[in-house]
């Protein structure tokens, strides 16, 4: 009877020295811990960043005593009573945590944790910074006008899953979808284009306001969130130009010497005529174009061969206007864009005299065929069809810088 007493004194000796030295091997493998955290990785498919934690040694979780996590924040230094924290799960030395409302572009500062629920206490890990970059470029601003612009935009492959993309622009700095807005009718990644001009079908009446700074982002709408591009301001022409004329148009950028063109604030006058015809005789003429840009060319290549008085693209380059001697006559393009002045009560119609019903039209340097050129109703802005060789035209002179 003492032996079998003995034996059970021993056996629960033995239980309760057990127990404890499994306690005490479990504190002291919390209090020996080491958090490392783990680097973000960003999955553009879903816009989120798995993370996480590795343990230096592992720990008996059978009854939920430690909780696994990381905590972050855009302020170094993040703790799990200011920051926003995630929870994951433990397997072995490593737990993962799936972090989603996470934007892109912002630098954040992360930690992995460790926290032993039945006494608070938290083992922090490494700090470690991450961000993912907005790849979403907003280009500046071309093909500015008094009623409309154009501008290209890069989405980056990591947001091609968006669902809308566009661009927001507003007379104030910052702009976002709640001011104007204009929607590409694609999405996804790569370059897309927005182009507009002239009359808006709802409110307000033009894209644009004359003379007017503007602000202008790019966006695209990902997972429920909008997000924007890099901010350009752009200037919408009817402005005075140094010359004393009104600048009609700006393409944005200096190319091949010049940027802005700007048009005499009146019709082109000479003391022999306020009449003028394209040309003396019904030839098609080689290297003529209808582009913005080419109404310099345009009219030197006219002059070489009509150097005359009554040839509206000579006396543009011959006249001298505001003391000023670098003037031409617009191509076609150029024109249209001229004729917006008018619009704006820039300018006026040319119609005058016995001639009105002739004379309101003004010529560009642009071409036809053989015997017609291109040209600019000014009562109503339409394009029409002229003789090359009637003098009965107006002419405009116009010059760039």
């Amino acid at each position: 009877m003492k032996k079998i007493f003995y034996l059970f004194i021993v056996f629960t000796f033995a239980l309760v020295s057990c127990s404890k030295d499994d306690s005490d091997s479990t504190s002291d493998s919390f209090e020996n811990l080491v958090v490392n955290t783990k680097t973000p990785i960003f999955n553009s498919s879903t816009n989120s960043y798995s993370a996480g934690g590795n343990l230096s040694v592992a720990l008996q979780n059978n009854n939920f005593e430690y909780e696994f996590g990381v905590c972050y924040s855009e302020s170094p230094n993040p703790n799990v009573i200011n920051s926003n924290t995630v929870s994951g799960y433990l397997n072995n030395t490593n737990f993962d945590c799936l972090i989603n409302d996470i934007e892109l572009g912002v630098t954040y500062y992360i930690k992995a944790y460790v926290r032993k629920t039945q006494t608070n206490e938290i083992k922090y890990g490494n700090e470690i910074t991450f961000i993912q970059p907005l790849n979403l470029t907003t280009n500046i601003v071309k093909n500015i006008s008094l009623t409309g612009f154009s501008v290209t935009v890069n989405v980056g492959s990591d947001l091609s899953n968006n669902s809308d993309r566009g661009v927001c622009y507003s007379t104030s700095p910052n702009p976002t979808v709640s001011n104007e807005r204009l929607d590409d009718p694609t999405n996804g990644s790569g370059n897309f284009t927005i182009a507009v001009d002239g009359v808006q079908t709802f409110s307000p009446s033009y894209y644009v306001d004359r003379n007017t700074t503007y602000y202008l982002r790019s966006f695209v709408y990902l997972n429920g969130r909008y997000y924007y591009g890099n901010e350009v301001s752009f200037k919408t022409c009817g402005y005075v130009g140094g010359s004393g004329g009104y600048v009609f148009y700006d393409k944005g950028e200096t190319t091949n010497g010049w940027r802005y063109l700007e048009a005499s604030t009146t019709k082109l006058n000479d003391p022999n005529s306020t009449n003028f015809k394209w040309s003396n005789t019904s030839t098609f003429m080689s290297g003529i174009s209808q582009e913005i840009g080419a109404g310099l060319d345009n009219s030197t290549l006219i002059r070489n061969s009509n150097n005359f008085t009554n040839i509206a693209a000579t006396m543009c380059i011959f006249v001298s206007n505001n003391s000023v001697n670098d003037w031409f006559l617009p191509s076609i393009k150029e024109l249209k864009e001229l004729y917006k002045l008018k619009i704006a009560g820039l300018v006026f119609n040319p119609a005058s005299g016995p001639n009105s019903y002739y004379n309101k039209n003004v010529l560009s340097s642009s071409q036809r065929d053989n015997t017609t050129c291109y040209g600019v109703n000014f009562e109503n802005g339409s394009e029409v069809i002229m003789t090359k060789t009637d003098q009965l035209y107006s002419g405009w002179q116009v010059r760039r810088f």
